[in-house]
């Protein structure tokens, strides 16, 4: 879709939040939410917690040699 549309309509499509519940496409995307239903807060700070823990994981410390 990205190499039809014009640049302003993937920005706008991207910005738009069709479910109402204050969180943008692109950012339903990044967290995995769906983006046709409506997110609770508490889903959205679940799922940004999933997200944030993906990039910082926990390190074992029992290694065994």
């Amino acid at each position: 879709m990205t190499q039809v549309a014009p640049a302003y309509v993937m920005t706008k499509l991207l910005n738009s939040d069709n479910d109402g519940d204050g969180v943008p496409l692109y950012q339903e995307l990044q967290l995995g939410t769906k983006a046709t239903e409506f997110d609770t807060p508490s889903e959205i700070a679940v799922a940004g917690h999933r997200q944030y823990q993906q990039f910082f994981p926990t390190q074992n410390s029992d290694v065994e040699l």
